[in-house]
C-alpha cells in the first residue's frame, strides 16, 4: 500500500477526499485500497464485519450483493486523536457512504469506532449484547441467534 500525499491523490478518489473534507478533517494522504469485497447478509454476522457495519448510518440490507472498496486515508483534526486517525471510506458504485476510523500507529485490539469516532455503544440505544443479539436475529439465515 503506497501513501500519496494529499495533493497528488488519484482522481478517483477525490470525491472521497472532499468527502472527509466537507467533514472536517484534513487529508494529509491517500493510502490506497485497503480491501475489496462483497457484502453478504453471512458476512455482516461475522467479526470484524458486524463491527464495521453497526457502526454505520446506513441500513446495509441496501448494498447485498454490492461491491464494498474499502479506500484508507491518513487524516488530521479528527475528534479520535488529537495526532493522526486512519480512515477507511466506503465507497460503493464510485460513491461515499461510510466507513471507520482508527488512531494512527497505536496498537488497540479490539476497539471499533465509526467514520467520526464513535462507538457501537455510542451510536446504538441498547447494550453491545442486545444490539448483537437483534443484529444477528435480523441478518442471519436462519434468524436465530447461535450460541458461542
Amino acid at each position: 500500500m503506497g501513501c500519496t500525499d494529499s495533493s497528488d491523490i488519484p482522481k478517483e478518489q477525490s470525491d472521497l477526499k472532499d468527502y472527509l473534507e466537507n467533514r472536517g478533517y484534513q487529508v494529509i494522504s491517500y493510502e490506497g485500497l485497503a480491501e475489496t469485497y462483497e457484502l453478504t447478509k453471512e458476512k455482516i454476522t461475522e467479526l470484524p464485519y458486524i463491527m464495521y457495519w453497526g457502526l454505520q448510518s446506513v441500513e446495509p440490507a441496501l448494498y447485498f450483493g454490492k461491491t464494498i472498496n474499502v479506500e484508507k486515508f491518513l487524516v488530521k483534526n479528527h475528534p479520535l486523536s488529537k495526532g493522526e486517525v486512519d480512515v477507511y471510506v466506503y465507497e460503493v458504485d464510485g460513491q461515499p457512504i461510510g466507513g471507520t476510523s482508527f488512531p494512527h500507529g497505536e496498537r488497540l485490539y479490539g476497539g471499533f469506532w465509526s467514520l467520526d469516532g464513535e462507538t457501537i455503544e455510542e451510536l446504538q440505544a441498547k447494550s453491545f449484547q442486545d444490539w448483537r443479539t437483534d443484529w444477528i436475529n435480523k441478518y442471519s439465515k436462519n434468524g436465530l441467534v447461535q450460541p458461542n
